[in-house]
């Protein structure tokens, strides 16, 4: 299923251009952070199958929605392109496809209104809902006690934490601890960057070189830097993490055991309570009926399953 977002920015679409171009060889060449799961790429059928079944308006949970939403009929989103197998562009480098797309339309289904996605770097989307410039956001962002300070999370996704490394440092790199003196990629903004900086200080405490952070403002550059070779590892979520390294003909390899076991969680302003609300029992009913487990099973992230829709669920760091 691909859902149609605003008209992307010509720059955007060069960007992941040159940078598919860069992972050739290594990754493959797939738009937007290499690219969308297609039929071809991924072996598997998202892209020619048809999507999910509509859902039917539940007229209860769609009069919680904020008076804005009702007179609107839409629901504004931010979201990303870049993170497959939860979200990437399509081959025509205009639609959006992948879990988070498709959940996320789900749920407005059942709450009676349009789904419109907006793209928004992942250090932004926080300030965007607490300032209601979207009404929600979905970007594969750890539901994290401190975030929870900011934003309410409704969480639809179990996740961790991995480490991805060229084939040639497979056997060198094998935790966080093996960082030291080298260099990791990750996405600005993001958990990892704070794994990164704390891996560094355990390295000098140890005597040893510090693990250095390499910050992209998106993964396209984190894994141009993984492939190129000026990160010696991309460390972010183990769903794209796994991807990338299925993807890279064995170029890739994902190393170690994953780690900080939390949930991904929709974003919602901490004053709309009653959007909280809407929001997780709209998901809730999207897993009752079935459809998000074949959601999942679309894109082979059926481990990631949740057996309810919980708010603020992540409760470790």
């Amino acid at each position: 299923m691909e859902i149609r977002l605003p008209r992307p920015q010509a720059r955007r679409t060069k960007r992941a251009a040159s940078a598919g171009a860069a992972l050739a060889g290594l990754l493959l060449p797939l738009a937007a952070c290499g690219g969308s799961p297609s039929t071809e790429a991924a072996g598997k059928g998202p892209a020619a199958k048809s999507g999910p079944a509509a859902q039917h308006k539940d007229a209860k949970l769609a009069a919680l929605l904020p008076q804005r939403v009702r007179d609107s009929s839409e629901l504004v989103v931010a979201a990303g392109d870049d993170y497959p197998p939860l979200v990437s562009l399509g081959s025509d480098n205009k639609t959006l496809t992948g879990v988070e797309p498709e959940l996320m339309t789900a749920v407005g289904q059942v709450l009676g209104v349009k789904v419109k996605f907006s793209k928004a770097s992942f250090d932004s989307i926080i300030g965007g809902v607490q300032s209601r410039r979207y009404d929600l956001a979905i970007q594969a962002m750890l539901d994290k006690p401190e975030r929870q300070q900011h934003v309410t999370f409704v969480d639809y996704f179990k996740t961790s934490s991995s480490i991805l490394v060229q084939q040639k440092n497979a056997e060198s790199i094998g935790s966080l601890d093996d960082l030291c003196g080298r260099t990791a990629a990750v996405e600005n903004g993001t958990a990892q960057v704070d794994d990164i900086d704390a891996q560094a200080k355990k390295c000098k405490a140890a005597g040893k070189p510090a693990a250095k952070p390499l910050v992209f403002p998106d993964s396209v550059g984190c894994f141009q830097a993984l492939a190129t070779g000026r990160a010696d590892a991309f460390v972010g979520g183990t769903p794209t993490v796994a991807y990338q390294a299925a993807q890279s003909h064995g170029q890739m390899k994902q190393v170690g055991e994953p780690y900080r076991f939390l949930p991904y969680g929709i974003l919602v302003n901490k004053q709309d309570k009653k959007l909280v609300e809407a929001v997780r029992q709209a998901l809730q009913k999207v897993m009752d009926n079935g459809t998000y487990g074949k959601i999942l099973k679309r894109w082979d992230v059926e481990s990631g399953a949740l057996d309810r829709a919980t708010v603020n669920g992540g409760t470790t760091t």
